[in-house]
């Protein structure tokens, strides 16, 4: 049975009311950026999963929320933090919630955040039990999990429970969230007095511009007034093309660089995060070695086209278990596969080539770390030198990023809007978009030398966005566009905290 000590510790805000985060080692400024996530609208007769890979802030945002909701007069006494990381069954669990429940038996508006819900077995049978019982008739369920395997197939147990519509992403920072929160610091330990006026220039122009992939023309207008300041821009994206969107290596990062002014990420940043990728292969009792074939052989081919079946022979197994474990990487938010479209049948072609990414670039950098037994920083200086490493890497970033702007959990997963194209004429194009007026190409070129002319048209595609290193233009339904600033325009979804 789980200690009632253990339960209150974890609840400091029932002490200590709102000035909790004073203390609280997720929320109290000992890193120098606390980067805002999205605020989930929650609603009484809800269950609410938050699903997100380790490292990226799901921990910080349960709390930071109880925070607010204190802060706009919910009592702190109805509202628990389980981390169920430190509990060994359903039973704990259920004996905390029950504790809890005792204690708010005649508030009429309570809040659940269960962090980390797919360390207990059957967690869905308990979010039913709760909800069975009316505990969501006045109150609110929020779960998190890692496991992203687990949390799909159980959560799909949960059908009229209130889980439809409430389930969201939390993944590593977007481009766009990146540099909003990152200016204001940044420019303060800038030596240039003009780049440093510029950047403090520019951050309320950011705020104002954002555009949906369906208006050419506001991309277009957009482009225009954010154009003056790509040199701004180029300087954030470079330190995102290096530490990616997880706010632990970024704070990592920006201490060493600014504050100590040593420019370099310890090793300890991504042993971390492949242990946890390590930790959870053995959970769900897959095996390390094959894991490294298939990250080796991706890296190998990072944004090349190739076949399941080849892929299968490289790594000496068989189709099934390459299959396995391509899923697992995506569910776990490592790496994502991307197929290609057959514009005939109006569908991805499954058996066709297709290519793999990782979800950001910290992600290739320490899965290539992990591979080679070198240290993390000493890859990415490598990188940073390669021109033509340094390319396919963006050309993983952008469609990444194209991938968090259409997705919605459960509802619209990758392959059924974002694809990419290739045929027997050897015409490629590096993403397909699927929109209500038709469909959308997007060529990464990422190269000092662009043009219209470099991209080989198709006819059911009638608008292009060709994505540069430093040229910019405009032609008909084709816009050139530097990358940087295409991806600060692109905001995630709605269902992207």
């Amino acid at each position: 049975m789980v200690k009632i000590a253990n339960i209150i510790a974890q609840n400091p805000w029932w002490r200590d009311g709102a000035d909790f985060f004073r203390y609280d080692l997720n929320l109290k400024k000992v890193h120098p950026i606390f980067f805002e996530r999205r605020w989930i609208d929650l609603k009484k007769k809800g269950i609410y999963i938050l699903r997100g890979p380790r490292q990226v802030g799901k921990t910080t945002y349960l709390k930071d929320m109880a925070r607010k909701l204190i802060q706009r007069g919910v009592s702190p006494e109805n509202i628990l933090y389980l981390s169920l990381d430190f509990f060994t069954s359903r039973r704990e669990m259920r004996h905390a919630i029950e504790y809890f429940l005792d204690m708010t038996g005649d508030a009429t508006e309570i809040y659940l955040f269960l962090d980390e819900i797919t360390s207990i077995d059957d967690w869905s049978m308990e979010l039913k039990y709760m909800a069975d019982i009316g505990i969501t008739q006045r109150g609110i369920i929020l779960a998190t999990g890692s496991s992203a395997v687990k949390l799909k197939e159980k959560g799909e147990l949960l059908p009229g429970r209130g889980l439809e519509g409430n389930e969201y992403y939390i993944k590593p920072l977007s481009f766009r969230a990146f540099a909003i929160q990152s200016i204001d610091w940044i420019a303060e330990y800038i030596q240039t007095q003009g780049l440093r006026d510029a950047f403090k220039r520019l951050k309320p122009l950011l705020m104002e511009c954002s555009v949906e992939l369906f208006s050419m023309k506001d991309i277009k207008n957009m482009l225009k007034k954010v154009l003056p300041f790509k040199r701004e821009l180029s300087y954030l994206f470079r330190i995102y093309l290096m530490t990616g969107g997880f706010p632990g290596v970024i704070n990592h990062y920006f201490s060493n660089r600014y504050i100590k002014g040593k420019d370099t990420i310890e090793p300890w940043v991504s042993e971390i995060f492949i242990r946890d990728v390590l930790g959870d292969l053995s959970r769900l009792q897959r095996q390390e070695t094959i894991a490294r074939q298939l990250f080796k052989a991706i890296i190998n081919r990072y944004g090349s086209r190739f076949s399941f079946s080849k892929l299968s022979r490289e790594i000496e197994r068989n189709h099934i278990t390459t299959i396995d474990y391509l899923e697992y990487l995506e569910h776990a938010f490592i790496s994502f596969v991307l197929y290609p479209y057959d514009f005939n049948k109006k569908e991805p072609k499954l058996k066709g080539e297709k290519k793999v990414y990782f979800f950001d670039p910290m992600v290739f950098h320490s899965v290539k770390a992990y591979l080679k037994g070198e240290e993390v920083w000493d890859i990415i200086t490598e990188t940073m030198q390669d021109e033509d490493l340094k390319s396919k890497i963006v050309e993983g970033m952008v469609i990444s990023h194209l991938l968090m702007h259409g997705e919605i959990p459960f509802m619209r997963a990758v392959r059924t809007f974002l694809w990419h194209y290739y045929d027997k004429s050897r015409r490629e194009i590096d993403a397909i978009i699927k929109q209500k007026r038709g469909y959308l190409g997007i060529e990464i070129k990422y190269r000092n030398m662009t043009g219209e002319k470099i991209i080989k048209k198709i006819e059911p595609v009638k608008r292009y966005i060709i994505l540069s290193k430093e040229d910019v233009g405009e032609k008909g339904e084709t816009i050139v566009m530097p990358v940087e600033i295409f991806l600060f325009l692109l905001p995630p979804s709605a269902k992207n905290v």
